[in-house]
């Protein structure tokens, strides 16, 4: 069975629009993280933390960064 790594982030608790701070997860699409304005590159990384935490504790599946990471 294949499901969209997206959609299980949201189960985990993760929806779009999701905010730390001044990072969050982007309104249109799970997968991509946004600094909404000032955030460091710490924080959007502790926001990637955060999530890839708790979809481990929730499905037992560790997720990989594919980034493309712009002006760290």
């Amino acid at each position: 069975m294949k499901l969209p790594a997206a959609w299980l982030i949201e189960q985990a608790g993760f929806a779009k629009g999701y905010a730390l701070g001044a990072a969050g997860i982007s309104s249109r699409h799970t997968l991509a993280l946004v600094n909404r304005g000032g955030a460091s590159a710490a924080e959007v990384l502790a926001l990637a933390g955060q999530i890839s935490t708790a979809f481990e504790a929730r499905f037992g599946i560790r997720l990989e960064m594919e980034p493309v990471m712009v002006g760290f």
